[in-house]
């Protein structure tokens, strides 16, 4: 499974983790811009765990972040946050997608790192370096020669 990047903005909205139901949300603050990334075959998601980064099933980009996630803050540790460039990244492989029906990103074990001082949550496979591309408000991507090697969250904390 391999990724690329591709110029453009962010998807502009807020993503939140919800405590009292263990997950996260993606309220996208325009609805158009939303729908201006989402095509007419639906989407499906790509899984970390129980975690899902939303995929559009006809452009293949990663739109958002979502869902359960009980271990957020797991190991609560220093994080260096995360310097991205904006943009966004596209699943490039010939991996077949169906809409509504999710796949694992390869890889494991997920290191799930918190940090309480910056408010950032790292997903990690590895220390080693990636290129960092923001894809949405709270939301950083990390890959590494296409893999998928980490994944930074800076929600909003409720409930």
């Amino acid at each position: 499974m391999k990724f690329s990047i591709r110029g453009g903005a962010p998807l502009d909205g807020v993503l939140t983790y919800d405590d009292s139901e263990y997950g996260f949300s993606f309220d996208a603050r325009s609805p158009k811009a939303l729908g201006e990334r989402l095509g007419t075959k639906g989407v499906t998601s790509a899984l970390i765990g129980t975690l899902q980064l939303e995929i559009d099933v006809e452009s293949r980009e990663i739109v958002y972040v979502w869902g359960y996630f009980p271990n957020v803050r797991g190991d609560v540790g220093d994080l260096e946050v995360p310097v991205a460039s904006p943009g966004r990244v596209f699943l490039s492989s010939d991996d077949f997608l169906e809409a509504g029906v999710s796949f694992d990103v390869p890889g494991k074990p997920w290191r799930v790192t918190y940090d309480p001082s910056s408010g950032w949550v790292a997903l990690r496979l590895s220390d080693a370096p990636a290129t960092l591309v923001q894809i949405a408000d709270g939301t950083v991507v990390g890959l590494d020669d296409g893999a998928l090697v980490s994944l930074w969250l800076r929600p909003v904390f409720s409930g």
